[in-house]
């Protein structure tokens, strides 16, 4: 699984405020989101399938 950094580029830094790593794989970031952003993880699960 790539990590949120692979995904994202320099963007995944923007995640930090919500407790999420760039380096978090995708499926932790997910997790992670999934209370706080459910729209951020939503968008990160889709991008992910592409």
């Amino acid at each position: 699984m790539p990590t949120v950094v692979d995904l994202m580029g320099p963007h995944a830094y923007t995640l930090a405020k919500y407790g999420v790593s760039p380096d978090d794989d995708v499926q932790t970031a997910v997790e992670k989101l999934r209370t706080e952003a459910p729209h951020l993880a939503a968008l990160l699960e889709e991008v992910s399938r592409l």
